[in-house]
């Protein structure tokens, strides 16, 4: 993970792939980031990328994206737009994080948030097989675990607040689970998945 500063806020790269290419270059197959968002202005663009975006935190915005617009104000409503379009955000009411995962042509996905609880969930988006996962909680330590057809199979995982868990070619077969281990709520887990086409 790295953080780099913009004339609008600063970006946490939480997972680039490959990971030798860069946003600078625009050479990646496919980015996960959130960003701090502290002013209002444009968004670079992304000729070669589809974008998806999702308010983290804050009052929201609106995202202007060539001739539309749409409000940027709830988490659990995920945006998908060309990176190639003209886009840009106007702050609502101070400052917001959001989240973004950026796919190259040739490449397939979706992201969403769904609210946590201390009860066990599956990871149910729709997905091809043998895509890639990511699960990523911003503000609750969760357990994440993959019960296996045999005892050796199990799989557990502890995320901290900030922690992003990568699961690669995961078959449809096995469903990853997860629930908060602290009795918060009203805080949710990002679920993306992405897969070459």
């Amino acid at each position: 993970m790295s953080i780099s500063n913009w004339a609008g806020g600063s970006t946490l790269q939480l997972a680039i792939y490959p990971a030798q290419s860069s946003v600078a270059a625009q050479d990646f197959l496919w980015r996960f980031s959130s960003a701090t968002v502290e002013q209002s202005g444009d968004f670079t663009k992304f000729p070669a990328h589809q974008r998806l975006l999702a308010l983290r935190q804050g009052a929201g915005f609106t995202l202007q994206v060539d001739n539309h617009q749409a409000q940027v104000d709830n988490p659990y409503h995920c945006l998908r737009f060309a990176g190639k379009s003209h886009s840009s955000a106007q702050l609502s009411k101070g400052a917001v994080t959001d989240i973004n995962l950026m796919l190259a042509a040739g490449y397939q996905g979706n992201m969403q948030a769904l609210p946590v609880s201390s009860d066990w969930q599956p990871f149910m988006m729709p997905r091809p097989e043998y895509s890639t996962l990511l699960l990523w909680s911003d503000e609750l330590t969760l357990e994440v675990r993959q019960e296996g057809a045999a005892q050796s199979d199990a799989q557990s995982w502890l995320l901290q607040p900030g922690d992003l868990l990568l699961m690669e070619h995961w078959p449809l077969a096995h469903t990853p689970e997860f629930r908060a281990l602290t009795g918060e709520t009203g805080s949710s887990l990002v679920l993306a998945w992405l897969k070459a086409c």
